[in-house]
């Protein structure tokens, strides 16, 4: 039977489930030396050490990916030691999971990159600067609004709801799986909605 040791409320490890610094890194897509300065500024907590030995588990990669996705989003180390810092000194690998799954970036690619590439298109097309700043403020103006709404409905319905209740890691482990297809599906669904509204417009304007 594997033992169990624990260095934080919350925070229980299998032998099994250890990972040296090195295996860590591996685990995280960081270096080592990324992992070690990480570690000295309190992003993750102290290691479990076994003689001059130091070991990580699964909640240590729950923070670390949780850092790496706070940075796709722009934030500042100074900004995620903050963030950080507002979580419940218990919280589990599954809820650290869930936190990052919610704040991962819709994008493939720098947002920035992507306006950029269809902005230089769009002026290649010779349209008129303003027409297409006029659009761009009205399409930002409206996606801001439903993105605010559909965040919303997701945390009330079904985020917080998942939070007050107990399940358990597999389920929760589902529940991270599903928010990447939640969002291709809702990217497709505001496409497909974008098209029909355009196409009932046009049928009105022709009748």
């Amino acid at each position: 039977m594997a033992m169990v040791w624990s260095t934080v409320p919350g925070m229980t490890e299998t032998t099994d489930e250890l990972m040296t610094i090195d295996e860590l890194s591996t685990a995280t897509g960081l270096s080592v030396r990324t992992t070690r300065y990480y570690a000295s500024l309190g992003l993750i907590p102290a290691p479990i050490r076994r003689g001059r030995v130091a070991y990580y588990g699964p909640e240590h990669r729950a923070r670390l990916d949780l850092v790496t996705a706070l940075q796709a989003h722009g934030f500042t180390l100074q900004a995620i030691e903050r963030y950080l810092a507002r979580l419940p000194a218990d919280i589990t690998r599954e809820d650290l999971a869930m936190q990052r799954a919610m704040i991962t970036s819709w994008a493939t690619e720098p947002t920035e990159d992507i306006q950029a590439r269809i902005g230089r298109e769009l002026i290649a097309l010779g349209l008129p600067r303003d027409a297409l700043a006029a659009a761009y403020a009205a399409t930002s103006r409206h996606m801001a609004e439903l993105a605010a709404e559909l965040n919303v409905i997701l945390r009330d319905q079904v985020v917080d709801p998942f939070r007050r209740t107990h399940h358990s890691p597999e389920e929760a482990e589902h529940l991270e799986e599903v928010l990447p297809r939640l969002r291709q599906l809702t990217t497709e669904a505001i496409v497909v909605s974008f098209q029909d509204a355009v196409n009932r417009t046009i049928s009105r304007n022709l009748s």
